[in-house]
């Protein structure tokens, strides 16, 4: 008895120390990821700058699945996962939104501004609105973009329509995740770029 009663403190020490370890441990870094236009585009454009378009892009409009910081993939049919550690830098229909700025001024070529922040967007011939109805890597490890936009040239909607893009991704790793959805959008800027021109070349 005597033999037991020494070993007791001994295991509730290392009882004590376990519980330190698990309620101290410290959880894995989160990484950040951003969409980035595309590089060196627009060289050979149209319109010179003194010819610039004005085009006015509304807010984008993504689903709800999608309106939070975690990346965002689908598990099995029906089935998503929000990654704790693996986050958008800032809001996806935010970023969505700079990228498509950003990515149309050097594509089409043309004056880009969005219409809820600048005053400039009253005076814009074409405005263009783009929704987002899916934005995720499914369980194969594909990214799927897959988008509908509209095209409005003095008011009346000339040209719309909705197109799907995929880019081979990955299963595990998020920055090739990240990389395989900005793709697909850089896509999207390059098809959405090409019926602005044909719109702004019957002007």
């Amino acid at each position: 008895m005597k033999s037991n009663r020494s070993v007791a403190p001994f295991l509730l020490l290392a009882l004590l120390l376990s519980l330190s370890a698990c309620i101290g441990g410290k959880s894995p870094p989160s990484q950040f990821y951003l969409l980035e236009p595309v590089k060196g585009a627009g060289q050979a454009g149209l319109f010179n700058e003194t010819a610039r378009p004005l085009i006015a892009l509304s807010p984008v409009r993504i689903p709800q699945y999608l309106d939070r910081p975690q990346m965002v993939k689908a598990t099995a049919k029906n089935q998503y996962a929000l990654s704790e550690t693996n986050r958008w830098a800032e809001r996806l229909d935010d970023n969505i939104a700079r990228v498509l700025v950003q990515n149309l001024g050097l594509l089409v070529p043309a004056d880009v501004v969005l219409s809820n922040v600048s005053a400039r967007a009253n005076q814009a011939k074409f405005k263009v609105a783009v929704t987002v109805l899916e934005f995720h890597v499914d369980p194969q490890g594909v990214a799927v973009l897959t988008a509908q936009w509209s095209i409005l040239r003095d008011g009346q909607t000339v040209s719309g329509r909705q197109a799907d893009y995929r880019e081979l991704a990955s299963v595990t790793d998020y920055g090739l995740m990240a990389g395989a959805l900005n793709e697909c959008l850089n896509r999207l800027s390059r098809d959405l770029a090409l019926d602005l021109q044909k719109l702004v070349k019957e002007t």
